[in-house]
């Protein structure tokens, strides 16, 4: 009797120590790890416990108790396109993108009042009427010029509105501006049109350029003539002025052959210059 009675205590021992065993093994198992960037929210039978979970890992019981990790990290969220009306009710379709992060100290309230699928719920609406709230204020034509301003002052009103959920906007960046096309057709036309008015007049300052050059030419040329015309007048003044009767005899004397002029009628005299005998030496 005392034996089977002592190999019963054994026994027990040993099934507890197993049982203990197989509790802790079924802890480590059922362990969880937080990730690096994230935070982890503890719920037990599905209620959410207050506060969070850090990097790391963390125990929990199997079956009771579960680990949600949120993004702490900064995080690009691209937002559906929006058609909002501009100040002549003209229609402009925008689609941007928010940097935003979460705040630690209300991550399980934001889990618990919104759920993980926040972006959603909260973020994608409040961006989509802040931004039919701020383009009316501003002409078709002017949006693209006042981009950053729009994007400005909905990044303020927005970062506003979602720091009550405990998310932190970053930046706002309007990723693309477009119009209907009707309107889009109208400001290529307009653009054509400039574009061929700048054209001719590029054509025509072409056309006056070389005009200019043309009648500048026209000068030179003109003055180069008149020079030319001036010197050879001076030349001729010149020679003009060179020539005497002693000069006209010789080259008379140059010119004739030797022979006597054949001259009719009775009365007909010619006279040849003759030179001065040399008087004899005595």
């Amino acid at each position: 009797m005392q034996g089977e009675h002592g190999m019963l205590k054994v026994f027990a021992a040993g099934g507890g120590l197993v049982l203990l065993l197989l509790l802790l093994l079924s802890l480590v198992l059922g362990g969880s790890v937080v990730q690096a960037g994230h935070v982890g929210v503890l719920t037990t039978f599905g209620k959410v416990e207050p506060g969070v979970l850090q990097p790391g890992f963390h125990l929990r019981l199997p079956g009771a108790q579960s680990i949600i990790q949120l993004e702490t990290r900064v995080v690009a969220h691209d937002f559906k396109q929006i058609d909002a009306a501009s100040q002549e009710l003209q229609t402009v379709k925008l689609t941007g993108t928010m940097n935003y992060h979460l705040d630690l100290e209300h991550a399980s309230e934001l889990y618990q009042n919104v759920g993980p699928s926040f972006a959603d719920r909260i973020i994608d609406p409040a961006f989509n009427d802040f931004i039919k709230e701020v383009v009316p204020q501003y002409a078709a034509s002017t949006i693209l010029a006042h981009r950053d301003e729009i994007r400005r002052r909905t990044k303020e009103a927005l970062g506003a509105n979602l720091a009550r959920y405990g998310i932190i906007v970053d930046d706002i960046y309007l990723s693309n501006v477009a119009y209907s096309d009707e309107y889009q057709k109208a400001i290529e036309a307009k653009q054509t049109a400039q574009q061929n008015v700048e054209t001719e007049r590029q054509i025509l300052a072409q056309k006056a350029i070389q005009a200019d050059q043309a009648e500048a030419q026209a000068l030179g040329e003109a003055r180069a003539r008149v020079a030319r015309a001036a010197g050879e007048a001076e030349a001729n003044d010149r020679l003009t002025a060179s020539i005497n009767p002693l000069l006209v005899d010789y080259q008379r004397w140059l010119k004739w052959d030797g022979r006597m002029p054949q001259v009719t009628g009775s009365n007909s005299l010619i006279e040849i210059p003759l030179s001065q005998p040399t008087p004899a030496a005595r």
